[in-house]
């Protein structure tokens, strides 16, 4: 630990570190410690802001995890089907687990450090103001880290559960949830279904619908009211569920990373990067696949190739 803090004074890089420390009873508790730097202008270190987080119940839960491994490896060769569907799950769990001991303290981290600026201010405002829309700024994207945290813990504990839905209804549910941005924007969601009824876990489906639709709204084209089509088809084994926007559009460039974990077009738009990822991650668990065609200034459309569900 001591070496890893010499290298981050020495060179300015962030400190992260996991270790262990002991309890006034003297039992030993796993901590996770970060630290990010303050610069000036010039890249002169001032000052340093950190967190030291107990993180002894996640590590717990991984060795249970390995522990459980291990239980169904000795048990009948049958089991192994049931192997491989625990290893699925806790593949998400592990995810939400290192995510939350890490990447959802990153925002705190910058909060904390923010504020103590704003007490050191002396009297004056457009600094206050500029360190306050930074707050608001940390604040709103530790909300979004949240949120997806959540969505890939219930999925992860939830995905076994089947279900008859009824897209037409799920759909509306949908769209009451997203009223805060429809309303303010106009949004216009249509939906053609040739396909109304399937089989499939309704979190998953839910989370694939509200994850498409909610970023075609969020990166609309300036001036233009966000027009979304939802369309499903029967397409030989695999049921073809589409969603259209009339949005700005993803560059080219962009299309290779835009699934993969905290990738983000955009950084003026709120979300945390998860949300593409999460949905890809829940198709291809079920066999499934997702594309995407999109033309800059013009849209986009998704296309999720689902997997029929026994």
């Amino acid at each position: 630990a001591w070496e890893i803090w010499n290298h981050s004074l020495e060179t300015g890089k962030p400190y992260n570190i996991e270790y262990r420390m002991r309890r006034f009873d003297g039992t030993y508790n796993w901590f996770l410690a970060r630290a990010e730097p303050l610069k000036d202008d010039n890249g002169k270190i001032l000052k340093w802001f950190g967190t030291c987080t107990d993180i002894q119940e996640q590590k717990e839960i991984l060795e249970e995890r390995e522990r459980t491994k291990e239980a169904l490896k000795i048990s009948n060769q049958d089991l192994n089907k049931s192997f491989e569907e625990l290893s699925r799950i806790n593949l998400e769990l592990d995810n939400f687990v290192y995510s939350a001991s890490h990447d959802l303290k990153t925002p705190l981290n910058n909060l904390e450090g923010l504020i103590a600026l704003l007490k050191q201010a002396e009297n004056t405002k457009e600094d206050q103001q500029e360190i306050l829309g930074l707050i608001d700024k940390s604040v709103k994207h530790f909300k979004e880290v949240v949120n997806d945290m959540t969505l890939i813990a219930k999925t992860a504990k939830g995905s076994n559960g089947m279900h008859d839905i009824n897209l037409s209804v799920l759909l509306e549910e949908i769209k009451n949830d997203l009223g805060h941005l429809i309303k303010p924007t106009g949004t216009i969601i249509k939906f053609e279904f040739q396909v109304r009824d399937i089989h499939y876990p309704r979190k998953e489906i839910r989370s694939i619908l509200f994850n498409l639709i909610s970023n075609s709204i969020k990166y609309g084209f300036p001036g233009r009211t966000p027009i979304i089509s939802v369309r499903t088809k029967l397409i030989s084994e695999e049921i073809l569920l589409e969603v259209e926007d009339n949005s700005g559009g993803i560059k080219e460039e962009h299309l290779p990373d835009l699934f993969n974990k905290y990738f983000r077009i955009n950084r003026a738009v709120e979300g945390s990067g998860l949300g593409l990822f999460i949905v890809k991650r829940m198709v291809e668990n079920r066999g499934g696949r997702i594309e995407v065609n999109s033309k800059v200034g013009q849209g986009s459309i998704f296309s999720v190739f689902l997997k029929p569900q026994k």
